[in-house]
């Protein structure tokens, strides 16, 4: 599985920006306050959807955080490939999870297609959010440094 671009309509301090994405790496060195770790929690998003509706800080319910600021469309477009094929996956986050739109299409052919759910990070990578979370994404707050004995 390889990321080929996203564009993100609005998402937290991100509004209307794309991202073509190297075959080999892609690095961002940004100031703070830009927006890395809310590009990476867009991602997250559009393979696991938002997390959090049922909590009340903003902090913890992602729905909230990531609202955009300026109104808007809040979503985006993430173009990957899987097998040799190119999708297109596009959601639009509502005011709650009964609201939110999902839709996958072939990027060549730009038909509707039905390889993959809105449950499309599990069905990708055969793992849930939590264990996402806890192996393959690794966020700057999840990183902790200390000494031991040795």
């Amino acid at each position: 599985m390889r990321i080929i671009s996203c564009h993100i309509e609005n998402f937290g301090v991100l509004h209307d920006w794309t991202c073509d994405f190297s075959e080999k790496m892609t690095c961002f060195c940004e100031e703070n306050g830009w927006g890395k770790s809310t590009f990476a929690a867009f991602i997250r998003a559009m393979f696991y959807g938002l997390d959090g509706d049922r909590k009340r800080s903003v902090t913890e319910n992602e729905r909230k955080r990531f609202k955009p600021w300026q109104g808007g469309v809040f979503g985006g477009k993430l173009v990957f490939e899987v097998n040799g094929k190119q999708y297109a996956a596009a959601r639009v986050f509502g005011t709650k999870e009964a609201e939110d739109e999902f839709e996958l299409r072939e990027y060549l052919t730009n038909k509707i297609s039905c390889d993959f759910s809105e449950k499309l990070g599990e069905e990708l990578f055969r793992i849930d959010r939590e264990s996402f979370m806890r192996t393959v994404f690794i966020s700057q707050n999840g990183c902790e440094t200390s000494s031991t004995d040795d």
